[in-house]
């Protein structure tokens, strides 16, 4: 019963909604920077191709 109590009053408490927050924050930033450096390379490995085949 003592831990039901503890986990009723950690979610009441706002700290740990704020840092769960955050951390779904920085795990979206952390995709997207994955995802556009990803594609990114994809295009600068293909425009040097590009120039590679065409001299």
């Amino acid at each position: 019963m003592n831990a039901l109590i503890h986990f009723y009053g950690m979610l009441k408490d706002r700290k740990g909604a704020t840092m769960a927050e955050y951390a779904v924050i920085a795990a979206v930033l952390i995709l997207v920077a994955i995802v556009a450096f990803t594609s990114l390379g994809s295009t600068i490995v293909a425009k040097i191709n590009d120039l590679v085949s065409n001299m």
